[in-house]
C-alpha cells in the first residue's frame, strides 16, 4: 500500500510540475515590482527608441569595469571590440541569428547580461542596449538571459507576439495598427471602423487561471485603460486555423532559443532526442491537420504552390519565400544527409569529422555518429542567405511556410532509419508482463473556433505612451481573430494485472488507417500510474495532459497589475503567466468533421517503470540540467525509428481505439 502512495505522490508532483500554474500563497514584495515594472517598460514599443528619461539617463554606457561579472569571457571581448570600433550591427538592419555576424554578437551581448553580478549592473546594461543596439538582437540576448539565470527567471517576460507583433499577424493588422492616431479616432469614430472601443470592458478568453481576468479586481487595474478591438478582415480558415496561430508559431521560436547557448551541457544526446521528439510532434500535428483538410500529408513535395498570405517584420520589410540560395543549400544539406546515412547503414562504419572510422556496431560509436549526423541546435545552421528577410529563415516565421515541412519530413526519415538500424533493441525493455489493456473509452472529440483578443500595443505609435515627458499606458490594441480550440474531454482505461506494478501510459493520435511507416503519429500524453492486482480503472482529463499549457493575461494586463499592486491594491501573485515552451492544450486536436465526424484513432501503449523519472525545467526555456523524462526509452518511443511492421504495435500491453472528432459551428464572432 504504502508502495502505491510513493508512486502516487511522485506522479502528482511531476504532474504538478509539467502544468506550472500560480501559486497564490507567493506573494511579491515591492523590491520585485520594481524590477518588473521596469523590465515591462523598457519592453515596451521595444522596435522603436526609447523616450523614458530615467532609463535613457541610466543607458549612455555599457558597463565595461570586469570586477562587475562573474565571467569576462572571450565573447564578451568580441563584443567590445565591435563597440570600440563603430561595427555594431545597425539598429534599422534585419536581424537574423542564423547569420553568423548576428549570433556572434547577440552571444556577446548576452554574456553582458548575464555574466553580471549585481541587478544594478545588469539593469544599466539593459538599458544601454535598449538605446543603442539593434531592437531584435537585444530582444533575443535579453530573453536568453531571463530564461537561463535562475536568479532572474521569477521576472515575467510578455510572450514574443506581444512584444514583436509583426510577423505574427496580417499586414492588414500591421498596417491599421501602426496608423492608428487615438485623438482622431476618437472624434470620428463611427461603428463601421476596424477599432471599435470595448464597452463594457472585456478581454477573450475569459477563464484564465487564477481569476486574472474580468473580475472586479481586473476591472480596478483597467479602470483608467481605453480597451480598443481590431477585427481581422481575412480570418484564418482551413489549414492557417493552425499555421497562423501564434501559439503555433512561437512554440518553435521558444524551444530553439532555450536551446541556443547552451554550454558545457551534460546531457547533449538526451537534449537531441528531445529536440527531434519535438520536431516530430510538429510535422505529426501539422499532418494530421492535412489528413482533417482531406489535403495530402503522406507525401509532402509541392506544397510549395500553396498561397501564402504576405507579412511583413518589425521593420516593414515584407518577408520573401524561400529565396534560390536557401533552396539550394538546405535541399544539398539533406541529399548530403540522406547519402550518408544510407553508406553508414550499408557499411555499417561511419568517418567522423576528425578522419576517425568508427564501428557502428560496437559500444555507444553509434552515438558518436549520430552526433555528427544530427545537430540540434538550429542557430548553429548559418546561411548566407539569412541576411534577407524569408519566413523559411526566421524563428517567427518558420512554421508558416509550407517548405518547412517538406524539409522537416526529409531530414525525420533520415533520423529514423539511422536509430532504426543502430540503437539497441527496446522493444523488450518496453513490454511489460502479466497486464493487459482490456478497454480505452473516449469522451466526446469536439473542436470548434472561439474568438481570442491578443495584445499588439506595441505595433501603435509611441506618441499615445508618453504625456509631456511622462510615460504613461492609457490604452491597449487588441487584435480579435478566431482560433481553433475543443472541449476537455477524458480517456479511460480498463486494465488487468496480475500484480502490483508502475506503468508508463503513452497514448497517440494517428490516421483511420493506412500503411504504419507511412502514417503521422502525434502523441498526446505519457503519464505515470500505479496498477494493483486484477482490474483497475483509471481516467486522464485531457487538461492534465503533460507539457501542455493555457492562457495568460496580456501585456496590458501585466503592467497594469504591477501598478496595482505597487499601490498596495493587489496582491501579485509570484507567478502570474505561463512557461513559454509549453504546448499550446487548445491544439492538440486537428480540426474535426463539420457535417460528419473525423475518423481517426488511438493507440494507447503501456511501458514499464523503471523508477527513473527526472524532473527538469524544459518548460521554462532552461535546458542546462537536460530535460524532463519517465524512462530510459528514447522520447516518442517506438515512433523514434521507422516501426515498419505493425505486428510491433499489438500484444496485451497496447490498444488501437477508433474515435471521431466533431466539429462545432458556433457564432462567428462574439460581439464586441
Amino acid at each position: 500500500m504504502r508502495f502505491g502512495v510513493l508512486l502516487s505522490l511522485i506522479s502528482f508532483l511531476l504532474q504538478l510540475y509539467r502544468n506550472v500554474a500560480i501559486f497564490p500563497g507567493n506573494i511579491v514584495n515591492h523590491y520585485y515590482l520594481k524590477k518588473q515594472r521596469f523590465l515591462l517598460e523598457i519592453l515596451h514599443q521595444v522596435q522603436e527608441p526609447l523616450l523614458h528619461e530615467q532609463w535613457i539617463g541610466l543607458g549612455q554606457q555599457i558597463v565595461t569595469d570586469k570586477s562587475q561579472y562573474v565571467h569576462y569571457n572571450d565573447h564578451m571581448v568580441q563584443f567590445n571590440q565591435l563597440l570600440s570600433t563603430g561595427r555594431l550591427l545597425p539598429r534599422d538592419v534585419y536581424y537574423n541569428p542564423q547569420l553568423h555576424e548576428h549570433y556572434q554578437e547577440t552571444l556577446g551581448l548576452y554574456n553582458f547580461f548575464y555574466n553580471t553580478r549585481e541587478w544594478s549592473t545588469l539593469r544599466q546594461n539593459i538599458c544601454w542596449a535598449r538605446v543603442f543596439v539593434n531592437p531584435g538582437l537585444f530582444l533575443h540576448a535579453l530573453i536568453q538571459t531571463l530564461t537561463k539565470r535562475e536568479d532572474y527567471r521569477v521576472l515575467i517576460v510578455p510572450k514574443i507576439y506581444e512584444l514583436l507583433p509583426a510577423p505574427y499577424y496580417s499586414e492588414q493588422v500591421l498596417k491599421e495598427a501602426s496608423r492608428f492616431n487615438y485623438a482622431n479616432w476618437i472624434r470620428q469614430r463611427d461603428n463601421e471602423d476596424e477599432v471599435q472601443l470595448v464597452l463594457p470592458k472585456r478581454l477573450l478568453p475569459e477563464n484564465l487561471s487564477g481569476d486574472l481576468r474580468n473580475t472586479s479586481k481586473w476591472s480596478e487595474a483597467m479602470s483608467e485603460v481605453h480597451i480598443l478591438s481590431l477585427k481581422e478582415t481575412r480570418l484564418p480558415k482551413g489549414l492557417s486555423l493552425l499555421t497562423e496561430d501564434p501559439g503555433w508559431l512561437s512554440y518553435w521560436y521558444y524551444i530553439n532559443m532555450g536551446i541556443s547557448f547552451q554550454e558545457e551541457l551534460s546531457e547533449t544526446d538526451r537534449l537531441r532526442d528531445w529536440y527531434y521528439y519535438q520536431l516530430s510532434q510538429i510535422l505529426s500535428r501539422y499532418k494530421l491537420e492535412l489528413y482533417g483538410q482531406q489535403m495530402e500529408y503522406r507525401r509532402l513535395l509541392g506544397m510549395e504552390k500553396q498561397v501564402i498570405r504576405p507579412i511583413r517584420n518589425w521593420q516593414y520589410q515584407r518577408y520573401q519565400l524561400e529565396v534560390e540560395g536557401t533552396s539550394e543549400f538546405l535541399s544539398h544539406l539533406l541529399g548530403k544527409l540522406r547519402m550518408d546515412v544510407e553508406e553508414a547503414i550499408s557499411t555499417q562504419h561511419y568517418r567522423l569529422s576528425n578522419g576517425t572510422l568508427i564501428d557502428l556496431r560496437r559500444g555507444q560509436n553509434w552515438l558518436l555518429g549520430l552526433e555528427e549526423l544530427f545537430p540540434y541546435d538550429l542557430s548553429q545552421l548559418q546561411l548566407p542567405s539569412a541576411k534577407e528577410p524569408q519566413q523559411l529563415l526566421d524563428l517567427h516565421t518558420m512554421l508558416r511556410d509550407p517548405q518547412f515541412y517538406s524539409y522537416a519530413d526529409r531530414l525525420l526519415h533520415a533520423y529514423r532509419s539511422y536509430r532504426s538500424a543502430f540503437q539497441p533493441d527496446y522493444r523488450q525493455l518496453g513490454r511489460p508482463t502479466d497486464l493487459r489493456i482490456l478497454e480505452v473509452q473516449v469522451s466526446s472529440l469536439i473542436t470548434y473556433e472561439e474568438p481570442v483578443d491578443t495584445d499588439i500595443s506595441n505595433l501603435l505609435n509611441v506618441r499615445h505612451f508618453y504625456s509631456g515627458n511622462q510615460f504613461v499606458w492609457p490604452l491597449t490594441m487588441q487584435a480579435r481573430r478566431m482560433r481553433l480550440q475543443q472541449r476537455p474531454f477524458r480517456i479511460s482505461f480498463n486494465l488487468e494485472s496480475n500484480k502490483t506494478q508502475s506503468i508508463i501510459l503513452r497514448t497517440y493520435l494517428t490516421t483511420s488507417a493506412g500503411n504504419i511507416i507511412e502514417e503521422p503519429f502525434y502523441q498526446l500524453d505519457a503519464f505515470l500510474t500505479v496498477l494493483h492486482a486484477g482490474h483497475n480503472l483509471i481516467s486522464r482529463e485531457s487538461v492534465d495532459f503533460s507539457g501542455m499549457i493555457g492562457d495568460h493575461i496580456s501585456l496590458s494586463e501585466l503592467y497594469h497589475y504591477v501598478r496595482l499592486a505597487e499601490r498596495d491594491q493587489f496582491d501579485f501573485p509570484l507567478n502570474i503567466t505561463i512557461p513559454s515552451c509549453g504546448f499550446p492544450r487548445r491544439l492538440i486536436l486537428p480540426r474535426g468533421g463539420s457535417s460528419k465526424g473525423l475518423s481517426m484513432r488511438l493507440f494507447v501503449l503501456a511501458t514499464p517503470y523503471n523508477y527513473k523519472a527526472r524532473q527538469e525545467n524544459e518548460l521554462n526555456c532552461d535546458f542546462s540540467s537536460g530535460v524532463s523524462s519517465w524512462d530510459e526509452l528514447p522520447l516518442g518511443y517506438p515512433f523514434e525509428r521507422l516501426v515498419e511492421e505493425e505486428d510491433e504495435l499489438q500484444g496485451a500491453h497496447t490498444m488501437w481505439q477508433t474515435v471521431e472528432i466533431q466539429h462545432e459551428d458556433h457564432h462567428t464572432l462574439i460581439e464586441r
